[in-house]
This record gives structure tokens, C-alpha cells and sequence, in this order.
């Protein structure tokens, strides 16, 4: 061990008090970046193991209008004839919709021997932990069926006259569906064999290990990309321009399964947020790094006069650092562990369905130590190199400003302005506002300080005013840090609020009746004529809905009598008639429709009259009159009844009997379906709420440790002040106002960049990531409280007592 590198630990054990605020700082980082990664590594695990099996190993899904066995065959012999195109498979598959127990189910067939993994394996993807699937399914002998089915593995199923055996149950993220060979798809649809709906397709892409690899690192990141924009297959595979590969449209696979796309948006999101800690721990490093040099200025520099090199100094000084680094590395290891299981109960299991996903007994991935690991190092390093290139002039701040803020705007422009940049386009707004609100510490400080130069009062406040604007180094990154952080706390509140307050709206609206009955298990058809029989009944609706496509996206179509009151609902004022239909607002973001378009609905083409939010819809949706079913040749299943009922009766009592008559049947009031959802979606948010007072208390450690650091500064001072007669509560004071004025600077910083970013989450990031614009509302609630919050966390940190340094700077080194 260095004797330069043993002075500064002598000089760490004589300042204890910063090296742990550092300590706790960057742990409470790492922990909220680990807790993070394990949520979402295990949420991307339940995603991937539900993967249905047709769509393993493909990258992007082929479409013409009309498609038959001979299209798919000339386009096959073309791939063939050109061997360098960037091709590695084609598969032929069909789907449809059959009545089967009264339910429209879903079936999918598709060529096994074509897939690029091997069939067998590709089939027991959808099995999970419930077993091997056997070859029968791969011949066309058995089915792999859904488990919303209801039903068991070896129990038969008769359709279109023939008994199929249910060889296993699965998770398909399907609904109602049933996934089988592509012959006896055919023929459970009625369909000839010249007949294909869709041609899978796996493209060779140099860079998709890379995208796993850096999705594997982050996980849900690549929902922060751009997406991938539906082309022809000219375009995919050049080579097979003149076979006429410009006819097939070409779309991502991850088009197929929205949910999972909806789910890694979300992850996406989280992740972001969970980097706002360790950003905040960037700063508490810096700042302690300019505390040590500061305190150590006079002994570095007599040893560099006599020949110490610079480099070696600098060497020496980070090695402290990287050691708290590894430290703090180690702690946020296992207090991601801890945080992410308090993270998992504050959802009540609602992320991780039923949070069974294992975080408390799994072993840390080499992904999450080489994210803990460059987390908790880099920030130690960068924070300490930063204050060391700063206070030894290695850096010409001034200039290296004036080329970065420009550089800053035009990022923040081009993130609100172009939505091609995507999600990670929004937040990286959000980054260049927030660091350009950071620089205007430093330039507020010195107006302060201007402004200070004539004030009057008493001695006692004026000293307290003078500290807050005299010593910039000292205390901006402080309040940077808390601005930061409150900014944040601010812009999410917002955001949470303005959504809860749209959607409560829509509950409103759309909550019309007084009963909400699921009969997906019952016989939906007696219970609406037992219920229509009833006295105490005003009025009964029946609601149905079957998977579809438009323009080969997956959808939702939903039936029910759409008249004026039905309408109402969706903001709709008049009733719909059987060639129009209302979609959802993320819908017609997908399609790039508006009312007025015709959209191909099933086999039948509907006008768009309307849109309406369809808040939390992973599915784009389709809202039709019952009327339409037959222009559309869908037949109709109603699954889900709505009862209103007359003044005065009661709706406890009706519930009882139904439940009697109809055990199968799953029942809920206004008032408790209502409580319910606002209760999911409270528990949805609990995760970001609690990271950001993740990233609040470490600004709170930073201040704590800057305005000790100014106390120990003034030492000196505040002896002779008391020898001048300034009494302890005098002094008090002082500290107290002079915590009040770092508090009250941060929240001047934090209010309108909180508000500007709670305008980028409404307007640019939610609807880049799920589809919907969130209307921007200002309710006290969701800036008055982070402000509250932020200003006593600054007088807490001033009230703390100061710890005493042993020695002198001269002895610990």
C-alpha cells in the first residue's frame, strides 16, 4: 500500500461522517438499480415462458392480399433459388375463430417441420411445468389448449364432427385458444389446404444477439427503442425483389403478442427511474470529492511542490473512492435483493402475478453483478474524477459548457419534437432539461449573492443568507441534487394524478350499471333469460368479444347492442350502426387512422366514428353493434352481462340469488368493481412512488453532508462569534435558515422542471409507450406535497447535529 494512498485513508478515518453519507449514498443507488433488474428479469422470464409456440424463434410475420399454399410455395422455391438471402426459415400457418363450449375460441395451426427450432421443442415452449407435449401434436393427433379453456390435458373436444385430445395446457397469453398442427387447423376451420392466413418468417439480423445481450443487461430496453416500422419483404431481403417479394408485407413479430410489448414499455419506464438514485448518487460523490480537496488543498499542493507527480495524486485519491465504491457495491447487492421484495409486496403481487418469481432465493445473475458492479464503481470514479479534474483546473469548465448546453437543446428538441426517437427519445428530453436546470445553480447563487451584498436584518439571518449564496462549490451540487430529485417526485405526482383523474373519469362514465356479471364459466344465455325474468331488473347487457386482425395487427372486436345509452359511454352521441365502429385511442396510433377511415375488419370493412382511451388495453380494440357480426361473419358468444335495475331495489339481494342459481357465474357491484380497479391501479404505481423517495433520500444524505461539511468549514467563525457574545440559539438559527434557503432554492429549481416533466410524461412518453396521451392536470396534491416533502428533508439535514473530526488535517495526513 502507497504511502499517498495510506495518507488519504488516515484522512477518510479522521472524516468519517462523509465517507459514510457517500457510503450510504451510492448503496441506496445500487440497490434501487438491482432491485430494478431483478423485477424486471423476472418479469421478462414470465414473458418469455409464455411465448406461444408458433411464433419461437421468428422475427417477423408475412402477409399478402389474397394468400393461398400457391403464393407461400413461389415464394419458398424463390427463397431457394437466391441461397444469400437473408432468410433462415418460412412458415406456412392459418387461424381462425369456432364456437367450442359456447365460447369463441381462437385456432392456430402452423407447419412444425418448418420452424427454425426443432418442432418438439418449439411445442413444449407452451407446456411450462406441465409436462412434455408428445408427438401427437406435431402429426395433427392432439392440441395444445389454453388454460382459460377451462379445460384438462386428455379430455377430448368435439368440433366439425371429430373428437381431438387435449395433449396439454398452457399459459399461450392466447385467451381462449387452441395451437395445433396446420393440417387439423384446416380442418377444424373449415378451410381447404390451398387456404393460409399468415407465412412466418425468421431473418437473419447480425445485431440481434447484441440487442439480447443489452436487453439481457437492461432488461425491457428495447421497448425504449424506436419501433420497427412494417415494410414489404422487397425491402427485408433485396435479393428477392423480382419474385415478387414486393406483394408480401412484412411486420415484427413482437406485433403478435402487444401485451408483451405493453409489459416491456412498462419495464422500460421502471428502469429509467431506477437509474434517478444513482444519478443523485453521482452527485453526492462529486460533492464529497470537492469536500476532500478542499480540506486536503494545502497538503497536496506542498506535495506536488516537492515532486510529487499529479497523475499520482490523482491515483491515489480515487483509490479511495473506487474502495467505497466496492463497498457500497457490496451493500446495494444485498439491499436490492431486500428492496425489490418490499417493491414486489407494495404491489400486492400485482407486477408478478402473485409475486411468485422466486427474487428472495435467486443468486445474482452475471448481468446484475456487471450492472452492480459498473454502477457502484462508475459512479465513485466518475463523481471522484470530476471533482478532481474541477478543483486542479485539469478542465476548462466554461468552454467544455458552452459546446455541451447546445448540445443539450438540440437533443431536448429533438426528443419532444421527433417521435421516431421513441421512448428512450422522451427520456433523454428529460435528461438534457434536467441537466440544463442543473446549471442554473451556479448563476442563481451568484444573482443571490449580488443581491445579498446590501441586505439588512439581523445579524443572525444575514450570516445565514450570506452561506447559502458565498459558497456555490460548496453547496450547488447539493442543491442540485435535491432539486433533481423533488423535480422528479413532482413530475411523477403529476403524471400519477392527471391519469387517475382521467381515468376515474372514464370509470364513471363507463360503469353505468348497477351488476357486472362474467359468465365465461356458466351458461350466459340461461342467466340473461332468468335475469330478464326478474322484477327488480331495468334493463340487461350483453357483452361478447373475439380476437381478430386488421391489417394483420391482433385486435380486439367487441359486441353489444350499441344504442344511445351504450354509446354515451364512449363519448359517443348517437348509437352506432352495423358499418361503423369506435377504436381505441392506441389502435389508431398503430394503424395511423381517424374517424372517417374504413378499416378491414374480419370479412367485412367498418367507418371509424370515434375514438375512446382504452386506458391499460394491451390490445388495440374494436367496438361494434351486434348488428355488425353478420356483415363481419362472426358469430356471436356473450360472455359478460351488465344489469341495471330499478329505483329502489336492491342489488345485495340479487346477487345472492344469482350466486345461488348460478355458482359458475363470477359477480361484482359498481361500488366494488370500482374500488377494485382503483385499487390495482394504486398498486401499479406504488414501484415508481417508492423509487423516487429512493432517489429523495439520497439528495437528503447529500445535503445532510453538505451543510456539515459548511459547518466544520466554519469552525472558526462560529468561535468567534460566540466570543462576540452570538448565543446558541443564535446559532441555531443560522443553521436552521440557512437549511431553509438550500431548501428553498432546490424547490424554486424543482417546480417548473417537475411541471416540464410532468408535461414529457403525459404528452410524449405515454403515448410513445402505450399508445394513449394522459390530459395534463395540476392538482395541488401532486406538487404541493414533493415540495413539502423536499423543504423538510433540507431542515432535518440542517437541524442533525454536526459530527466532530478527530485530529487535525496535518495528523491525518
Amino acid at each position: 500500500m502507497s504511502l499517498l494512498f495510506r495518507s488519504q485513508l488516515r484522512f477518510v478515518r479522521h472524516a468519517p461522517w462523509s465517507a459514510a453519507t457517500a457510503l450510504l449514498g451510492v448503496a441506496l443507488g445500487v440497490a434501487s438499480v438491482a432491485a430494478v433488474h431483478l423485477i424486471s428479469a423476472a418479469v421478462v422470464r414470465s414473458l418469455d415462458e409464455r411465448t406461444p409456440s408458433h411464433l419461437a424463434g421468428l422475427t417477423h410475420v408475412l402477409e399478402r392480399t389474397p394468400l393461398s399454399a400457391d403464393d407461400y410455395f413461389r415464394l419458398r422455391a424463390a427463397w431457394r433459388a437466391h441461397p444469400d438471402a437473408p432468410i433462415e426459415a418460412l412458415v406456412p400457418m392459418v387461424e381462425g375463430h369456432r364456437l367450442i363450449d359456447g365460447r369463441q375460441t381462437l385456432v392456430l395451426g402452423v407447419d412444425w417441420l418448418a420452424m427454425p427450432s426443432p418442432p418438439l421443442d418449439a411445442a413444449r415452449a407452451d407446456a411450462g411445468e406441465s409436462g412434455a407435449v408428445s408427438s401427437d401434436v406435431l402429426l395433427g393427433e392432439a392440441v395444445v389448449a389454453d388454460r382459460t379453456l377451462g379445460r384438462a390435458a386428455g379430455e377430448r373436444i368435439e368440433a366439425v364432427g371429430r373428437s381431438v385430445r387435449i395433449d396439454t395446457v398452457a399459459d399461450t397469453a392466447l385467451g381462449p385458444a387452441l395451437i395445433t398442427d396446420i393440417a387439423l387447423a384446416q380442418h377444424l376451420l373449415g378451410l381447404g389446404p390451398e387456404t393460409l392466413s399468415r407465412v412466418g418468417l425468421e431473418l437473419d439480423d447480425p445485431w440481434q444477439p447484441w440487442r439480447e445481450r443489452l436487453d439481457r443487461l437492461m432488461p425491457g430496453f428495447a421497448a425504449g427503442l424506436p419501433r420497427a416500422r412494417a415494410g414489404t419483404l422487397a425491402e427485408l431481403a433485396p435479393e428477392l425483389e423480382r419474385a415478387g417479394a414486393d406483394e408480401w408485407r412484412a411486420r415484427p413479430v413482437v406485433a403478435e403478442r402487444p401485451e408483451a410489448e405493453f409489459a416491456r414499455a412498462v419495464l422500460f419506464n421502471l428502469g429509467s427511474l431506477g437509474t434517478l438514485a444513482l444519478l443523485v448518487a453521482w452527485f453526492l460523490i462529486y460533492q464529497i470529492g470537492l469536500i476532500w480537496l478542499r480540506r486536503q488543498r494545502l497538503l497536496l499542493e506542498r506535495l506536488h511542490a516537492v515532486g510529487v507527480d499529479h497523475r499520482a495524486l490523482r491515483r491515489s485519491f480515487l483509490s479511495v473512492f473506487l474502495t467505497l465504491g466496492a463497498l457500497a457495491t457490496l451493500l446495494g447487492l444485498v439491499g436490492g435483493f431486500v428492496l425489490a421484495r418490499l417493491l414486489i409486496a407494495l404491489t400486492g403481487g400485482g407486477l408478478t402475478e402473485a409475486g411468485s418469481f422466486g427474487i428472495g432465493r435467486a443468486l445474482p445473475d452475471v448481468w446484475l453483478l456487471a450492472k452492480a458492479v459498473g454502477s457502484g464503481l462508475g459512479v465513485c470514479l466518475l463523481g471522484g474524477l470530476a471533482a478532481f479534474a474541477r478543483e486542479w483546473h485539469e478542465r476548462n469548465w466554461s468552454s467544455a459548457w458552452r459546446l455541451f448546453a447546445p448540445a443539450l437543446l438540440v437533443l431536448l428538441a429533438l426528443g419532444l419534437a421527433l417521435e421516431s426517437t421513441g421512448v428512450l427519445g422522451g427520456f433523454l428530453a428529460i435528461l438534457s432539461m434536467s441537466l440544463l436546470a442543473v446549471a442554473l445553480v451556479t448563476p442563481l447563487l451568484g444573482l443571490l449573492r449580488r443581491r445579498m451584498s446590501g441586505a439588512r436584518g439581523p445579524l443572525w439571518l444575514r450570516l445565514a443568507l450570506r452561506d447559502v449564496a458565498w459558497y456555490p462549490r460548496l453547496l450547488g451540487v447539493a442543491l442540485a441534487a435535491l432539486s433533481l430529485a423533488v423535480a422528479t417526485s413532482i413530475g411523477i405526482a403529476l403524471m400519477v394524478e392527471s391519469f387517475r383523474l382521467d381515468f376515474e373519469r372514464m370509470l364513471d362514465v363507463r360503469l353505468a350499471g348497477d351488476l357486472y356479471l362474467d359468465a365465461a364459466d356458466a351458461d350466459s344465455d340461461a342467466l340473461e333469460r332468468w335475469l330478464a325474468a326478474r322484477p327488480e331488473v331495468a334493463r340487461l347487457q350483453a357483452y361478447g368479444a373475439v380476437r381478430s386482425r386488421i391489417a394483420g395487427v391482433p385486435v380486439e372486436l367487441g359486441y353489444t347492442r350499441f344504442d344511445a345509452a351504450e354509446s354515451a359511454r364512449y363519448r359517443h352521441p348517437r348509437p352506432l350502426g352495423s358499418d361503423e365502429a369506435l377504436i381505441s385511442e392506441r389502435l389508431a396510433r398503430d394503424l395511423d387512422v381517424a374517424p372517417g377511415d374504413v378499416l378491414p375488419v374480419a370479412r367485412g370493412a367498418l367507418t371509424v366514428v370515434g375514438t375512446f382511451p382504452g386506458f391499460g388495453d394491451p390490445l388495440g380494440r374494436v367496438l361494434v353493434d351486434v348488428a355488425a357480426l353478420d356483415r363481419l361473419q362472426v358469430p356471436a358468444a356473450f360472455d359478460r352481462i351488465t344489469v341495471h335495475l330499478k329505483p329502489r331495489a336492491d342489488a345485495a339481494e340479487l346477487a345472492a340469488r344469482v350466486r345461488e342459481r348460478f355458482p359458475a357465474v363470477r359477480l361484482e357491484s359498481r361500488a366494488e368493481l370500482r374500488a377494485e380497479v382503483l385499487r390495482v391501479f394504486d398498486r401499479t404505481f406504488a414501484i415508481t412512488r417508492a423509487l423516487t423517495l429512493v432517489a429523495l433520500l439520497v439528495a437528503v444524505v447529500g445535503t445532510y453532508n453538505a451543510l456539515t461539511a459548511l459547518r466544520l468549514q466554519q469552525a472558526s467563525t462560529t468561535r468567534l462569534l460566540r466570543a462576540q457574545g452570538m448565543s446558541g440559539r443564535e446559532l441555531r438559527q443560522i443553521a436552521l435558515v440557512r437549511a431553509l434557503g438550500v431548501g428553498g432554492l432546490a424547490m424554486l429549481l424543482a417546480l417548473p422542471l417537475g411541471l416540464a416533466m410532468a408535461w414529457t410524461l403525459c404528452t410524449v412518453i405515454n403515448p410513445r409507450s402505450f399508445g394513449w396521451s394522459i390530459e395534463l392536470h395540476l392538482p395541488a396534491s401532486g406538487w404541493l406535497l414533493p415540495l413539502v416533502l423536499g423543504l423538510a428533508a433540507a431542515l432535518v439535514a440542517g437541524a442533525l447535529p454536526a459530527p466532530r473530526e478527530r485530529g487535525t488535517l496535518h495528523e491525518a495526513a
